[in-house]
């Protein structure tokens, strides 16, 4: 089965979360026997970007998008519709000449399909009003949220076969869009780019973006309400904080240090001995979470963190701070638990989130579509 994947931007290990996880997906797809064809259009926030020579990605590069009035008006017809009007719409539509199947990876992708002789799928990662409020009308982000909002309804109604990176997910792609195959299938990380945590230090840690709300707020919520609560039963314990953007949200606290962007998100989560994760709003599977199960790192976390997260030994969900605070004192002040813990969350990575694993369900989705043709 040949299958062409196109991406909105350079599947890579080190990237932001699509890209680590787009490497898992072509990796699992080809364990799983499927003749992948990735491409990916290198937009100007990734510009810097080149995919790993082994992973044989065609990457197209695109100008940015014009605001004119013509391109408003054709965001309501195609909402974030860009890329399918560039180099990379087209040669997208060149390759699907010899293929099975087309799988557009996130809806920024999914207007490449227009033309297309084959059948197609769209993976959706998350939902956008379930990670941020429209708010003001007057606003540049209401107009930005919006344009993601509509992208994904109007996206998902289009296609005949979507995939969901969780069954929240795909409870919500199948009220919007009832004729639709839905498959739930859930991200992946190459193992082979995350090391084993040793856990022997009371140290924990949270990583992510400080320009998305749904991250920066949980990492004040984790520095001004639970960290404080941990440190006053395990006054040895630190916490690390990393992320591009960090140092703007005012991060302060005793035992808290705040690294800013650091050249390796998988050496950083290394270097942990609990993921501390109080995410209180966001949609999909957290990649940050995926990367902690990979490195053998219990995680302490809400029901929002863990969505997608098969129920594990190595993940702790709580929803009051108390009880999050409590959850991750008891981990740092034992190094026994977290080790018990740790070896629980590597064992489920392995088990349900490998590559190989983690694709079986989009691998049996191509074959039904395969079918339909």
């Amino acid at each position: 089965m040949r299958v062409v994947v196109a991406f909105n931007q350079p599947p890579h290990p080190e990237g932001n979360a699509p890209g680590k996880t787009s490497v898992g997906l072509i990796l699992g797809l080809r364990a799983n026997g499927v003749e992948v064809v990735p491409v990916a259009a290198r937009q100007h926030f990734s510009s810097h970007v080149v995919s790993p020579a082994d992973l044989g990605v065609e990457l197209v590069d695109v100008p940015p998008r014009v605001r004119s009035l013509r391109a408003r008006v054709d965001m309501l017809r195609r909402p974030r519709g860009h890329l399918s009007r560039t180099a990379f719409g087209e040669r997208v539509r060149e390759l699907t000449a010899g293929a099975d199947v087309l799988h557009a990876e996130e809806t920024e992708t999914a207007w490449a399909n227009l033309d297309c002789v084959v059948p197609s799928v769209l993976h959706i990662h998350l939902v956008t009003l379930r990670d941020r409020s429209l708010g003001s009308p007057f606003h540049k982000r209401f107009y930005s949220t919006l344009e993601f909002a509509l992208s994904e309804r109007v996206a998902a109604r289009r296609y005949l076969a979507l995939a969901a990176s969780s069954p929240l997910i795909a409870d919500h792609l199948r009220a919007i869009a009832p004729r639709a195959d839905v498959t739930f299938a859930p991200l992946s990380l190459d193992p082979s780019g995350y090391g084993r945590a040793n856990l022997e230090q009371p140290i924990a840690g949270i990583i992510g973006t400080g320009g998305w709300e749904p991250t920066a707020a949980a990492m004040r919520r984790l520095v001004d309400d639970v960290w404080p609560l941990v440190r006053s039963t395990v006054p040895e314990a630190s916490l690390k904080v990393a992320g591009r953007l960090t140092g703007r949200i005012g991060l302060r606290g005793t035992g808290v240090e705040v690294l800013g962007e650091v050249d390796s998100g998988a050496v950083f989560m290394e270097g942990l001995s609990v993921l501390l994760y109080p995410i209180a709003r966001g949609s999909g599977m957290k990649v940050k979470v995926l990367e902690a199960l990979a490195c053998g790192v219990p995680v302490v976390t809400t029901p929002e963190g863990a969505e997608g997260i098969v129920p594990n030994d190595g993940v702790i969900i709580e929803t009051d701070t108390r009880a999050l605070a409590d959850a991750a004192a008891e981990l740092l002040r034992d190094v026994g638990a977290r080790r018990q813990r740790g070896d629980a969350a590597l064992a489920t990575f392995r088990e349900r989130y490998a590559p190989g694993v983690a694709t079986r369900p989009l691998v049996d989705l191509y074959r039904r579509m395969s079918e339909r043709k």
